[in-house]
């Protein structure tokens, strides 16, 4: 009779060689690029709302001939994929907290932009602080990567000579549109007949076991090297994207196999982003062009993210690319396609080192790293 799949192991039977291992990993990694997971609950609705919010801004700006602060507004839109998973009424107290450290993260990029070895220190120490709060508190994706890219931005556009209250300003106001959008779907009466938990229970305490402390340790490695090598060796101002490339390859869920899997999509996904990139800029479109093509690479990137990460990476690199191209005022600058595919590279490679340096993790058969917890009665 042939043992059932959660039978011990025999121990007459050889152990597996460790190139094998890593060769059956590799190919997993590579088949996950034919796989599109389905899809736990709809994305669409969370997808429209970052839109919307991307958008906003930026067609105020056009209208009003200010479309640099809507550029820096419209980064609000990072803070509506948190606490997706969870019941609109206790989005609603989570995500203001997500906004306030996106804020907090502008206004120290904004204040040390201007100064390259402190900006460095800033950027490690965002990268490190958010990851330690994101993990032992199991908050979820998108884990730390945006704080990080709102962080590596503020710094850009007042090292370029922006005032550092203007780029919080704008940064703030885009964080309370995201908050404002949120209420607007609780006009439907079905999203007040669960009972919101308190924070005490939403923001559990921190529980540092393994899986935890590897994605910590492992966050802050990539954090350290990643703006150590490029402020060393490539370009300082370029260093948030490297060290936003690792984090993000990092997850929020341990071991081998996701950050191998990871690491191939980001730089699939990026290559990819890149080619849309210069689609979309090459000849330059009108400004209400590029803030639709904006929307609904958001759009995509949200609805994709959680069932193919190749394709959620490959809509929000030419997003991202935009939005810092613009704000530098060189919308379409090739020397950002090899540059983007470089960095992403070095930080995708350390994360991916990272997770092999690590003994593989234990099983997680209740998804402990996929917090917050849903609520146990929800239905949206």
């Amino acid at each position: 009779m042939p043992p059932s799949p959660t039978s011990a192991p025999d121990p007459r039977e050889p152990a597996p060689k460790r190139l094998d291992l890593w060769r059956s990993g590799a190919r997993r990694a590579v088949a996950s690029l034919g796989t599109i997971s389905p899809a736990a609950e709809p994305r669409w609705p969370i997808a429209l709302q970052a839109a919307i919010t991307l958008m906003i801004p930026l067609l105020v700006g056009i209208a009003v001939d200010r479309i640099d602060l809507g550029l820096l507004a419209c980064v609000g839109a990072f803070t509506v994929p948190y606490f997706s998973s969870l019941p609109r009424l206790e989005r609603l107290r989570l995500r203001p907290i997500a906004g306030l450290v996106l804020v907090a993260s502008a206004a120290l990029g904004a204040v040390l932009g201007p100064h390259p070895a402190a900006a460095a220190f800033g950027l490690a120490t965002v990268a490190i602080a958010v990851g330690l709060a994101v993990h032992g508190y199991r908050l979820g994706p998108p884990g730390p990567l945006f704080p990080v890219i709102v962080y590596g931005m503020s710094a850009h556009a007042t090292g370029e000579g922006v005032p550092a209250t203007t780029v919080i300003a704008c940064v703030a106001a885009g964080c309370a549109l995201a908050v404002v959008v949120s209420i607007v779907p609780l006009l439907r009466s079905k999203h007040w007949k669960i009972t919101p938990r308190p924070l005490s229970v939403l923001l559990a305490r921190p529980v540092w076991d393994a899986g935890a402390k590897e994605l910590a340790l492992r966050t802050t490695i990539v954090a350290v090297a990643g703006t150590l090598l490029s402020v060393l060796y490539v370009d300082p101002e370029r260093a948030y994207w490297t060290v936003a490339a690792g984090v993000v390859v990092v997850g929020v869920v341990p071991g081998r196999g996701p950050a191998v899997s990871r690491g191939l999509h980001r730089t699939v996904g990026t290559v990819a982003g890149l080619g849309l990139y210069v689609a979309v800029t090459t000849p330059p479109f009108p400004a209400v062009v590029i803030a639709i093509i904006l929307g609904v690479l958001q759009f995509v990137t949200e609805v994709a993210i959680t069932r193919h990460y190749a394709i959620a990476t490959a809509a929000v690199t030419p997003l991202s690319l935009i939005l810092v191209s613009s704000a530098a005022g060189d919308l379409g600058a090739t020397e950002f396609v090899s540059e983007r595919l470089f960095d992403t590279l070095v930080g995708a490679g350390i994360a991916v080192a990272t997770a092999l340096i690590h003994r593989p993790a234990a099983p997680d058969p209740h998804h402990r790293f996929a917090p917050p917890h849903p609520h146990p009665k929800s239905t949206d």
